[in-house]
């Protein structure tokens, strides 16, 4: 077999860290078919000095909260949870020199340290909804990244833009080489 083609410059983060077949992240993992398919962007000039994350999703009506047109919370809860884990993934490339999508490197891994939400307003269902995320701080020695991710929508008759919920995701940086899952399953 050949080896993937490398990925190009508008793939996903999800896309451009992941070797193919690798993410099945419920959330936003390109192999897995029956997940979300959050796709998140990274922007190093945000025009104020540092990167942005965004990515767009629409929330179909089976994602409702039992009240018609109203996301379930745990779906808003797991977009910011992978947009915020894909944040700090790039982040941790950008602040290291390397290029994302440089395959000649091992990807960095990073998994949920602690997620919180606040709930603002009820998210739509059946529109686009924006994400916006940039990392506000780290622990490099702890290899913590601490982003923060909103979520809003644009009403296309008024235009206003509405801001439903806003996330902090500490995201902890997996040793590279380690075998969480091998340590996991040996105490199941």
């Amino acid at each position: 077999s050949s080896p993937a083609p490398p990925p190009s410059s508008s793939s996903s983060l999800q896309e451009l860290l992941d070797p193919p077949g690798a993410n099945a992240c419920f959330g936003c993992g390109p192999a897995n078919a029956a997940g979300l398919q959050l796709k998140s962007k990274w922007n190093d000039d945000d025009g104020q000095g540092g990167g942005v994350c965004r990515a767009r999703f629409v929330a179909d009506d089976h994602m409702n909260a039992g009240a018609p047109g109203v996301t379930y919370g745990g779906i808003v809860a797991s977009i910011i949870d992978c947009h915020g884990i894909a944040t700090a993934r790039a982040y941790l490339y950008r602040s290291e020199g390397k290029k994302l999508g440089d395959r000649t490197i091992p990807p960095k891994w990073c998994v949920t340290k602690s997620l919180r939400i606040e709930y603002r307003l009820p998210t739509p269902t059946g529109i686009p909804i924006e994400l916006s995320a940039r990392v506000t701080g780290s622990e490099r020695r702890k290899k913590i990244i601490h982003v923060r991710v909103n979520v809003e929508y644009v009403d296309k008759q008024t235009g206003v833009r509405t801001q439903t919920a806003t996330g902090y995701v500490t995201a902890a940086q997996l040793r590279p080489g380690a075998n969480f899952f091998k340590k996991l399953n040996s105490k199941l």
